[in-house]
């Protein structure tokens, strides 16, 4: 009893020196409060740690903390688990407003500098896991000019190619709008493509 009593009061100095130490080499500043809350609850601990042992034999507070940390880490496979899908789900919702804010912004931007005619523009954009940021991998104009719609050609007999409708402008509005827009948004001329509505 008396080398237990002996071995207590011993663990309790150390842990005051400890604490004494600890809280002479933090600087004042707002971390210092949460460290005092943590090194008040290891001299707790210390100070406790003998009594519960007169109630409980079997009472080891390192078992305690390794069952409390095997716990933590066989829940730590699942809390990745859902924290990746929460956030493949937050690049893939914050990919589409990008693209979709993108698609406003060009098309009010295009009509504020070339307002005699109409666009529609579609971005294809992908998020680069590597670099951590957005990359916009095509941005395709449609210009309309006048009121008429040109009219999309039907496929009626199943043996006939699909044609695709999309006639690609080579002119000089065209290259004032890839110029433009390069500018602009800062992105390579090539990933610009502008034809026809």
């Amino acid at each position: 009893m008396l080398q237990s009593l002996k071995a207590w009061i011993i663990t309790i100095c150390t842990a005051v020196f400890f604490i004494t130490a600890v809280e002479m080499i933090l600087p004042n500043n707002s971390l210092k409060k949460y460290a005092k809350f943590v090194l008040g609850l290891i001299l707790i601990t210390v100070f406790i740690n003998p009594i519960i042992k007169l109630f409980d034999k079997n009472f080891d507070i390192n078992t305690y903390t390794n069952n409390a940390a095997q716990c933590i880490e066989s829940n730590n496979g699942k809390f990745n688990d859902d924290f990746n899908k929460y956030k493949e789900k937050s690049i893939n919702s914050t990919l589409e407003a990008f693209k979709l804010n993108l698609q406003d912004s060009c098309e009010k931007k295009l009509k504020e500098k070339y307002p005699d005619s109409s666009y529609k523009v579609q971005v294809d954009a992908s998020y680069d896991k590597e670099k951590e940021k957005v990359e916009i991998k095509d941005i395709n104009v449609g210009i309309k000019e006048g009121t008429v719609e040109k009219i999309k050609k039907v496929k009626i007999a199943t043996n006939s190619k699909v044609v695709n409708n999309q006639d690609s402008v080579n002119d000089e509005k065209s290259l004032n709008i890839t110029t433009y827009l390069s500018n602009e948004l800062n992105v390579s001329k090539d990933i610009i493509k502008v034809h026809k509505l």
